[in-house]
């Protein structure tokens, strides 16, 4: 940032400090106030541009080579000049324009290059677009920014935007970035940034903890601010949340807090969580007031803390892991290990030699090698960490690379299973409270007396050296990491000997119940299986050998994707299994943050209301975010085992939730526990659709898959095979009749596969239906699944009704839960088995577990997948073994199915999102685009169809004759509106947004409508609210039904799809990103945005707090999640 003649020039890295943290800019204008100093550029720094600028001039060499007419702008040249020189080169047509200097009024910087394309413009038919070199090979949002903004003036220049921009890293590689996914979110930014600047005498703003602190230089000054103000942030523990209500209590320093008379219910804080702060607070304070480091040793719950603590043994090892971040999961390029070895202690430590997959996976056979005999040389011994990284890295490449190295499964999952990892951070946050503002291994250190040489101070550092090391092997650069690495071993070996002399005497060494083996009985290289079976070890292994002697030439790529689909399902499942002993090892107010529980839950009456079904048991739990719902198993998540069913859950804010489980009377002396947190149960078994799988590849192996030429197709992403119907032809007239067309080409599928995309209100299911009837009508056996039986049954009922329409009749069977008592006119609930005699069906019904059923093998000319946005491609694939011809129908820009597993490759996606790849809908010579919505009027379609499908979306003339009368102004009665709105610190709650949404809704209930010929009132089951968390969802809907009773519609969005309403108000209620509970592609998910906006038939409101969109992306995607939300400012109205 430069500041001359009173006016701020600043660059894309200005840009995106101050979307990072505002007060970075205001500590800038000191700065060139020379009221502070800034830290001197470090070595490391200065090599490291030295090393871009190197990168930087070869690849100006490589394209000089390939573009004749080049030109290079002059550096020496004042500002203006370099520009005007620029400008010149850009109206002559250089083909290369090295080091082209932009200016857009305060705005500057300087392009690598800028080469000329096709696209025609002002100057033409050309125009240019902007490459940037970057020396490292791990591309952030900050490059991202950088080359939008360049692209932006460029395209001032040019009058028309690039269409796409480049960045060439560390490894030569070019990516491609597509201008306008990045291009609203940088205006946004730049906007609020000149706006700052022109008012930055009059912005009073205070420095606050963010996650840009660890990387701003700034950082010591900001904590000199805090330091002389002692300021709340300053509580270990404490999250923003917290500190913004204690705030509006006026409780801004540590010393308010720790004296405040004020309860929890005052500060509308959970009370544990109340009593942690201050308890910490009053021992933080001591410290400043006495200068004494202090610890205290707290009184751990049965089974946390220090009764997790095991006795020394002389075969401890103390472990750290080094990785270098990446978009999947990290690249683990060090793993150091601290032991005893002839009694004297000893680091060894295992570095991949070099930045790729197979280095990675040897020092893990390396890691799990030396695990494997220390564990046989010194069986009671443990493997000490600090906080939860190297056991979940562990258990990552132990699943990545369980088909090549199954041992390294084997080993870690016998490791984990008889405890032998210990996390010394969770142990010291469950039973020790210190006088430091954090529990980080180094804030802790002093109370054992351990000084650090390395060179290396923080993590951060690490990942700029090791990047250092990729690019010039320097040892210098390894050494470094490698002694930092080292000390932190030797640090956890530290904290282990002061734990081991601090724990109470009244608690026990911690030690696992072994699992007991029959005398003689040898243990098997693999896990247990029938003795004239091979192991699943055993069969993956076989695979990937067989695959890699298939690969050749031209088939690499895609045999190396199809051997990331073995094992898939069970590697699916392994996260999932993970947890449910990971949150047995928590307390009960460490679950309130973990969505999938409902946490810390009292129980109100050990006796229990006596019923028909069964005995009810009541609980009492405070406010949080919960995926938990009625129905589901009432799975204790410490205890691991199974209670009952949840009864009902009953919201009552604050604090006063109730959840209702009921438990059967053949367990009439069960003892429920009087604390209980429900949790997920252990995932399901899925060895029969590993086994579908291998089918498939098996065959591919033997016959190149000809046995099924269905998803063959699919995986080589061919056009679909269709009897009369040329390879590349367009498949729809989208002007005529898509129903009849749709029937004929699903027909003469010729061994094929088909995708129909059905948008918001297109009628997919309907559209399916009419299908599947006529190929019954044909003769032809079809199968239906989906993800969930719910999905199933809307398709099947659909399907009857057409049936029933059409005067036909047929034998249909569908595999259901015993609970399910649905009357079918022609179907037939199956709960147990495959139907006897496949002759007497003709539709067949069921989740995958059906469809994967070896039986079930090559039995089905059809099947159709319905919402195959949300099942796994390796999940398809399985399902696919049963059928002659696939359909998959879905939309992958609506609701999609999160995978936890860090798959590799194509096994990463749906199967939806694997056929169009990076476009929105999918093309003509593919497959169907239902391109009508008979819900969205035209103002709604045209934002959803633009920002969603590529423009392809309109509305039926239908939705022309529904209208609302809502007497909103400004607000009309008829599109999509945002209407801003002021707060701070809400995270999961916002009552400033649930006055709002009840404000609005009271004023819309018993206003007019029309709906084709009827006219009415407009009721509250016609409104739909939307938030993004059950809390949000929870506060609205207790406000609303005090006026409307039941007949509310409130909820997450998960709720809704498939569903419509007359008009939808969404609360984001967040009130910015550092606020966030959860990660941002969630909360910024375009499918999400989708689905909410597209329930609405008129009007559709949006409510959120603009801070939310000064958004630091933590990776690229997220940058391109936040431009859609910031497209939204175009529908800004002021509704007060």
């Amino acid at each position: 940032m430069k500041i001359k003649n009173n006016k701020f020039l600043v660059s894309p890295s200005d840009l995106n400090n101050f979307v990072a943290c505002k007060y970075t800019v205001l500590n800038e204008i000191k700065y060139h106030n020379k009221e502070i100093r800034k830290s001197p550029d470090r070595a490391n720094d200065k090599l490291w541009k030295e090393m871009g600028v190197e990168h930087e001039k070869r690849h100006y060499k490589i394209l000089k080579e390939k573009y004749k007419k080049s030109i290079t702008i002059k550096s020496d040249l004042n500002e203006k000049d370099r520009f005007d020189e620029t400008v010149r080169a850009i109206q002559k047509g250089y083909d290369l324009i090295y080091h082209a200097y932009l200016i857009d009024d305060n705005l500057r910087g300087e392009a690598d290059f800028l080469i000329k394309c096709d696209t025609k413009s002002d100057l033409g038919d050309y125009s240019y677009e902007v490459y940037d070199t970057k020396i490292t090979r791990n591309l952030k949002p900050r490059h991202i920014t950088q080359i939008t903004a360049y692209s932006d003036v460029l395209g001032k220049i040019q009058k028309v935007l690039p269409e796409k921009m480049y960045l060439i890293d560390g490894s030569d590689e070019y990516h491609s970035f597509k201008t306008i996914e990045y291009i609203d979110l940088f205006n946004h930014s730049k906007k609020e940034f000149i706006k700052f600047l022109s008012n930055t005498s009059k912005e009073k703003i205070y420095p606050e903890k963010c996650s840009y602190c660890n990387l701003c230089d700034w950082k010591d000054e900001c904590d000199k601010t805090w330091e002389n103000d002692n300021y709340i942030n300053l509580v270990a523990g404490s999250n923003k949340s917290q500190i913004e209500k204690l705030k509006k209590n006026k409780i801004r320093t540590v010393e308010q807090l720790s004296k405040t008379k004020l309860t929890a219910i005052d500060l509308k804080i959970n009370a544990e969580s109340f009593k942690k702060i201050q308890l910490q607070a009053q021992l933080q304070e001591e410290k400043r007031n006495t200068g004494e480091d202090k610890i205290v040793i707290l009184d751990s719950d049965f089974g946390k803390g220090f009764y997790k603590l095991p006795k020394p043994d002389e075969g401890d090892v103390f472990f750290d892991i080094e990785g270098y971040p990446r978009m999947d999961r990290p690249f683990e390029y060090l793993h150091g290990l601290y032991y005893k070895d002839k009694g004297k202690l000893k680091f060894k430590d295992l570095w991949a030699k070099n930045y790729n997959k197979e280095s990675e996976k040897n020092i893990f056979i390396e890691l799990i090698n030396f695990l494997e005999k220390r564990f046989v040389e010194y069986p009671n011994a443990h493997i000490y960490h600090y906080a939860s990284y190297e056991k979940r890295a562990i258990r990552e490449l132990a699943t990545s690379y369980s088909s090549e190295f199954p041992k390294g499964d084997i080993v870690n999952d016998d490791l984990l299973r008889k405890e032998k990892y210990v996390d010394l951070f969770s142990i010291v946050s469950q039973s020790i409270r210190t006088s430091e503002r954090d529990l980080s291994l180094k804030s802790i250190e002093k109370f054992y007396n351990f000084k650090r040489k390395a060179d290396i101070v923080k993590a951060d550092d690490s990942v700029i050296k090791y990047d250092n090391w990729i690019a010039t092997k320097n040892e210098k650069y390894k050494q470094d990491i490698i002694k930092y690495n080292e000390e932190d071993c030797i640090s956890t070996y530290l904290l282990r000997e002061f734990l081991v002399k601090n724990k109470p005497e009244n608690i026990d060494w911690f030690v696992k119940q072994e699992e007991v083996t029959k005398e003689g009985e040898e243990p098997n290289k693999y896990r247990r299986k029938a003795s004239n079976k091979l192991s699943r070890e055993e069969v993956e292994v076989d695979l990937n050998n067989r695959l890699e002697k298939k690969k050749n030439k031209t088939n690499k790529k895609f045999v190396e994707n199809l051997k990331n689909f073995i094992g898939f399902h069970w590697k699916s499942n392994k996260p999932e299994f993970w947890e449910v002993f990971d949150r047995a090892e928590k307390t009960h107010l460490e679950l309130e943050d973990d969505t999938e529980c409902i946490a810390n839950s009292v129980l109100i009456n050990d006796k229990p209301k006596v019923t028909e079904e069964g005995f009810i048991y009541s609980y009492r739990f405070n406010d949080q975010n919960y995926k938990q719902k009625e129905g589901k198993s009432a799975f204790d998540a410490h205890q691991i085992k199974g209670l009952g069913t949840i009864y009902s859950i009953e919201e009552n804010f604050p604090d006063k939730n109730i959840v209702k489980i009921l438990v059967s009377k053949r367990r009439k002396n069960i003892e429920m526990p009087s604390l209980l947190t429900l949790g997920n149960t252990m995932p399901p078994q899925v060895h029969q659709h590993d086994q579908a799988l291998n089918k498939f590849l098996e065959d591919y192996i033997l016959n190149n898959g000809e046995n099924y030429k269905s998803i063959m197709d699919m995986l080589e992403r061919k056009e679909p095979d269709i009897k009369n119907i040329k390879s590349g032809s367009i498949l729809i007239e989208e002007n005529k009749d898509l129903i009849t067309q749709s029937i004929e080409i699903v027909k003469n599928l010729n061994n094929s596969y088909l995708t129909i995309q059905g948008p918001p209100g297109t009628g997919k299911t309907y559209t399916s239906a009419k299908i599947i009837i006529e190929l019954m009508k044909a003769g032809k056996k079809v199968g239906v699944t989906s993800n969930s039986h719910e999905a199933i049954k809307t398709l099947l009922i659909a399907i009857e009704q057409q049936a029933v329409d059409q005067n036909y009749e047929f034998s249909g069977m569908r595999k259901s839960k015993s609970s399910d008592k649905h009357e079918w006119k022609f179907i037939r609930n199956v709960t147990t088995g495959k139907p006897l005699n496949m002759d007497s069906y003709s539709l067949f019904a069921g989740t995958s577990w059906f469809f994967v059923d070896p039986r079930m093998n090559k039995t089905l000319d059809y099947l159709f997948i319905d919402e195959a946005g949300q099942v796994a491609l390796g999940t398809t694939i399985a399902n696919a073994t049963s059928a002659d011809n696939l359909v998959l129908i879905g939309d992958q820009m609506q609701l999609s199915q999160p995978m936890r597993a860090k798959h590799e490759g194509y096994a990463r996606m749906s199967s939806l999102d694997f056929i169009l790849e990076d476009d929105d809908t999918i093309s003509t010579d593919k497959g169907v685009f239902l391109n009508v919505t008979r819900r969205l009027n035209k103002k709604i379609c045209n934002y959803i169809s633009t920002s969603f499908y590529d423009s392809r979306l309109t509305s039926d003339p239908i939705t022309e004759t529904r209208s609302v009368n809502l007497k909103l102004d400004p607000i009309k009665d008829e599109g999509l509106f945002y209407v801003p709105i002021d707060h701070s610190g809400c995270s999961q709650r916002s009552d400033e947004e649930a006055d709002l949404v009840e404000k609005v809704f009271n004023k819309i209930v018993n206003k007019q409508y029309k709906s084709e010929n009827i006219t009415g009132k407009i009721s509250a089951k016609d409104i739909m609210v939307v938030a993004p968390y059950n809390a949000q969802a929870n506060n609205i809907r207790e406000r609303l039904k005090k006026k409307f009773k039941d007949d509310v519609r409130v909820g997450t969005i998960d709720l809704f799809q498939g569903q419509e309403a007359k008009v939808v108000l969404i609360s984001m209620t967040t009130s910015d990103v550092e606020s966030l509970p959860r990660h941002k592609d969630f909360f910024f998910s375009r499918n999400r945005l989708n689905v909410a906006i597209s329930r609405a038939e008129c009007v559709a409101i949006i409510i959120f707090n603009q801070n939310l969109l000064l958004a630091s992306a933590s990776n690229i995607k997220e940058m391109k999640l936040i431009n859609s939300f910031c497209k939204l400012l175009t529908f800004k109205t002021n509704y007060k």
